[in-house]
């Protein structure tokens, strides 16, 4: 079994390996998630993350490149709801999530930067 440090240790020379920043904080009930990704670039506008999410999720992890923005949410209670009914794992946002109290409730792992209370553009 491979541990977290081990694969930084054995990939790291090779410019193979991503790691996130660690400013990135849970919301969801699941702190630990794996799975394949799927990617999407929004910016401040969720439509798409909808789609996505609606379909059959099949264990995978949706990363939402929000741009980074900190102006609006690009996920709340209702999208996320919909991803755990579809079999996704997680969420990474690299944006805000809003619903934070109700999101901890939701068996899936979300990751995002903070927290705002303002929904995104439709």
């Amino acid at each position: 079994m491979w541990t977290t440090t081990d694969l930084c240790d054995r990939y790291s020379e090779n410019n193979r390996l991503q790691i996130a920043s660690p400013d990135f904080k849970s919301y969801g009930k699941k702190s630990s998630f794996y799975g394949q990704i799927t990617t999407v670039k929004v910016f401040e506008d969720n439509v798409i993350v909808r789609q996505i999410l609606r379909e059959k999720g099949n264990n995978r992890i949706l990363v939402i490149d929000g741009g980074g923005s900190k102006r609006c949410a690009l996920l709340g209670d209702n999208i996320a709801s919909i991803a755990s009914a579809n079999q996704w794992q997680g969420i990474i946002v690299n944006g805000c999530v809003r619903d934070s109290e109700q999101l901890v409730k939701i068996p899936i792992g979300i990751m995002a930067l903070g927290v705002h209370p303002l929904k995104s553009n439709k």
